[in-house]
């Protein structure tokens, strides 16, 4: 279930966090263009919200194989209207970002209590779903509280042209956001679809701590882009001195991320987990490289070619990593289980920053020779 949502959470987004952060970013001297942008891009999530919701009360109901855990649902759609409820793109385009980082630790932190109260057996894993929805509409609605009374937005119902435009334009990175999902989410589907549980677990446990490792990345990012998308728009000198220092952090940081886990991994995989999963080490040793390897691609990609709208070149690059990734994918798993599971993921995501160096390789050569 928690798979299934991530897929609608996926839908509902739209690419707004990376699109709406931008637009947002650009506009925020002018809050009539801002209101507009704004209000416009969450009527589309909302739509997308309440056809991700029926979508999923659908399957409860009628698929088969949604039997097993059709009783999750409605605390699943629960899920589905936090994450619209409150649109972090917004915050993140002006630049909010210590209330963003507070009202997301207020949310996770108050689910922790509710878990350990209501579940005690296996049977009890809808609360899991039920808690994560009941605190995400509650931090939902005091966001949206905090942004009617701070932020003086001019509360229109928007235009359907807008409406559309805003579909139309933040479309084109939700491609490229569901092919990153297929390299990603989809790799356990299928290990668990060619192998078995146990090995389904095995990975899960490598990528969990792998992708806590490299969620360092995440603050920094997300305050860095509104930023570079408000510079490159402004002035471009300072946004190439941004993008240097900053980059130089981001590299030094993840590299020394990237190290430890290798080194460390089975130390790690055993304080986490026991001895129960041993075969997690050699796993995470096989993802240790990911956080170098997407802060490469982060600063390439999500710093430079979105704010300077090379967003074709990007979701060119992205489609092809998810072509390439199912195409291994499947021989990988046969031959080497849950490490090819990973050696695909390094694969994956090792042609997206090799593409991206290409592609701004080029792109300097030509404009040398233009200039020439």
């Amino acid at each position: 279930m928690q798979v299934i949502l991530g897929y609608f959470s996926l839908l509902t987004d739209w690419g707004f966090s990376w699109t709406g952060t931008r637009k947002i970013a650009a506009l925020r001297e002018e809050p009539a263009a801002l209101s507009e942008a704004f209000l416009a891009g969450w009527a589309v999530q909302w739509g997308l919200c309440a056809l991700a919701v029926c979508t999923l009360l659908g399957l409860a109901l009628y698929a088969p194989f949604f039997s097993d855990f059709g009783e999750f649902a409605p605390y699943g759609a629960c899920v589905i209207l936090s994450g619209v409820l409150f649109p972090v793109w917004l915050l993140a385009g002006l630049e909010k970002m210590r209330e963003i980082a507070l009202a997301q630790l207020l949310i996770r932190a108050a689910a922790v209590p509710l878990i350990l109260v209501l579940v005690d057996t296996p049977e009890d894993g809808r609360f899991v779903i039920a808690a994560s929805g009941a605190t995400g509409i509650i931090g939902g609605l005091a966001s949206v509280l905090w942004i009617r009374r701070h932020l003086g937005l001019q509360w229109r119902w928007p235009q359907r042209r807008r409406v559309c435009e805003e579909f139309l334009e933040s479309g084109s990175i939700f491609v490229s956001r569901a092919w990153i999902a297929l390299y990603t989410s989809l790799t356990p589907t299928i290990l668990g679809v060619m192998t078995s549980a146990d090995a389904v677990g095995q990975f899960m446990l490598a990528s969990r701590i792998h992708s806590a490792a490299q969620s360092l990345l995440i603050p920094i990012s997300q305050a860095l882009f509104p930023r570079m998308s408000y510079l490159f728009a402004t002035d471009r000198d300072e946004a190439c001195a941004l993008l240097r220092r900053s980059g130089a952090a981001i590299l030094v940081i993840t590299f020394a991320t990237s190290v430890a886990l290798f080194a460390f991994a089975r130390e790690i995989t055993s304080l986490v987990s026991g001895d129960s999963f041993d075969q997690a080490a050699e796993i995470l040793r096989w993802l240790s490289p990911l956080p170098f390897v997407v802060g490469v691609s982060n600063i390439i990609g999500v710093q430079f070619m979105l704010p300077n709208s090379m967003t074709q070149a990007f979701n060119r690059i992205i489609a092809s990593a998810g072509i390439i990734s199912l195409v291994v994918i499947w021989p990988l798993i046969h031959f080497q289980h849950a490490a090819g599971a990973a050696i695909g993921t390094l694969l994956a995501e090792c042609f997206v920053t090799a593409a991206m160096i290409s592609f701004i390789t080029l792109l300097r050569k030509r404009s040398r020779h233009e200039n020439a």
